[in-house]
């Protein structure tokens, strides 16, 4: 009799139960939870921006003397806050998910965010700049790993 044991040979129906069977990994978890919450903080941040124009553009202003932003601006920016940090909280919730293509979401997002803090707005804060760059990469080097099928799939060909 063969042996029927999905874990040591599972058949293509039953990679999908095997992946979400699998675990993710604490430090991830830990990471997605920090990223989850800096981000949907910052959504929310950004939606209620749009209803209240003078007060973003007062933060703003008072946050980066060195560039002149008018209220269009202000509103242009906040708009633009809010669909990144959207895209960035539709990519974690596909990490949540365990799924790969939330990195494809996620990053890029997080890239045009800090392309807009330097193009744009002349920011240079070091701090907030390396941490986006850490949490980037540790999402991509655990995106490596993501793939559902990865290791089920050798066993299958062996």
């Amino acid at each position: 009799m063969e042996n029927q044991d999905p874990l040591v040979n599972p058949t293509q129906q039953e990679l999908p139960a095997l992946a979400a069977m699998r675990k993710k990994p604490v430090g991830f978890t830990v990471l997605l939870i920090f990223a989850s919450v800096f981000n949907g903080l910052l959504l929310v941040l950004m939606l209620a921006g749009l209803f209240y124009h003078d007060v973003v553009l007062n933060i703003l202003q008072q946050y980066y003397p060195q560039v002149y932003i008018s209220p269009t601006i202000s509103f242009m920016l906040t708009l633009a806050g809010a669909l990144i940090f959207g895209v960035a909280v539709f990519g974690l919730i596909l990490l949540w998910q365990y799924k790969r293509r939330g990195i494809y979401f996620y990053i890029p997002a997080q890239i045009i965010m800090l392309m807009v803090l330097i193009l744009v707005l002349k920011s240079y804060d070091y701090t907030n700049i390396g941490i986006a760059v850490v949490v980037m990469i540790i999402f991509g080097l655990y995106a490596r790993d993501m793939n559902p099928g990865k290791n089920t799939l050798k066993s299958i060909s062996s």
